[in-house]
């Protein structure tokens, strides 16, 4: 297997990758949900979209999930993949106002404001029924939010390409998690359901912002050059370089480094959130004890599942794609 080079001593190893045995089935779903729902614009859209996989993304990222919740993850992963290629490979990418009037139909949706108006509109909204299926109202809210968050984050992403700021330091990684939609993402991780309580301690908190630093953080330092060929500085690789005054690979250290940081904090949150289950007797209210590695393997996975899959991506490396490797990730 090929790794980035300033991830070869990462700590990340140690953690197994695993695949799920349904990755043929998700895939072959998602496929025919974006044909029968009407997703692709051209059949080069829906060639690029297969050639992406994202039943294997699903596959190294919830390796345990059910055939049918496997499939559904497929499904948000070919709805993001088309939005972000749309926005990021057209002007709409830096045309803020534009771009915030295109996702009027998809904002009211996540919100439950209004019902769809567009194919997009259309997939979302089974998306999110099927996810909040049986599901708590509180859960369901959280994931409605994150939804929110993530396409408000691509206009904020876009407002800042047409003006030519690059994001502070300090303000980035919140912004990144955000525009990455990595916390919708998470919420189909949970094993079991988590009280607020829980959720939103402060261990827990660390834990899922660890995850997800990981995962996006990861993902920039295999795109940093390809997005910079592009034009795009909103990669934590770039914008460090930019306000350190670095070298792209001094800047691509620096991020490994802070990579490794976050798997600290990650531990010690694992660490904490058991002591606090443990002190609590944490009871879930279908009667399972939540135990924090439950947690924490399942973010793990993620984070181990995404670096895989990422790693092998035509999307990444293009020249991959011609000399026919067949995986291909999301630069969310």
């Amino acid at each position: 297997m090929v790794t980035h080079p300033e991830l070869k001593v990462s700590a990340i190893w140690r953690v197994l990758a695993r695949r799920s045995t349904h990755e043929r089935s998700a895939q072959e779903t998602s496929m025919r949900w974006v044909e029968s729902a009407g997703l692709c614009q051209s059949p080069a859209e829906s060639a690029n979209l297969h050639q992406s996989r994202p039943g294997l993304l699903a596959a190294w990222c919830h390796p345990d999930a059910s055939e049918a919740d496997l499939s559904l993850v497929a499904m948000w992963m070919s709805w993001l993949f088309l939005l972000d290629d749309r926005i990021d490979e057209s002007t709409l990418g830096r045309d803020a106002d534009q771009l915030e009037f295109r996702l009027r139909d998809l904002h009211a949706v996540a919100l439950g404001m209004s019902g769809p108006v567009s194919p997009m509109g259309r997939g979302l909204a089974e998306i999110i029924e099927r996810a909040c299926e049986e599901m708590p109202s509180w859960w369901q809210f959280r994931f409605r939010r994150n939804v929110a968050e993530y396409l408000a984050a691509c206009v904020w992403q876009a407002a800042h390409r047409q003006a030519g700021q690059v994001p502070t330091l300090e303000e980035f990684p919140s912004r990144r998690r955000a525009f990455g939609a990595v916390m919708p993402s998470f919420d189909r991780t949970e094993g079991v359901l988590l009280p607020s309580s829980i959720h939103y301690s402060r261990p827990y908190q660390d834990l899922l912002f660890a995850a997800a630093d990981l995962v996006c953080w990861t993902n920039d330092l295999m795109t940093a050059d390809k997005e910079a060929a592009h034009g795009d500085l909103h990669n934590l690789v770039l914008v460090t370089a930019h306000h350190k005054g670095l070298e792209r690979q001094a800047a691509a250290r620096m991020v490994a480094a802070a990579c490794e940081d976050r798997l600290h904090v990650f531990s010690r949150a694992r660490e904490e959130l058991a002591e606090l289950l443990q002190a609590r007797a944490e009871v879930s209210a279908e009667g399972v004890e939540l135990r924090a590695d439950d947690c924490a393997t399942v973010l793990l996975a993620w984070v181990r599942g995404h670096l895989e899959w990422g790693l092998h991506t035509p999307r990444y490396h293009p020249e991959d794609d011609e000399a026919g490797r067949s995986c291909h990730a999301g630069s969310h």
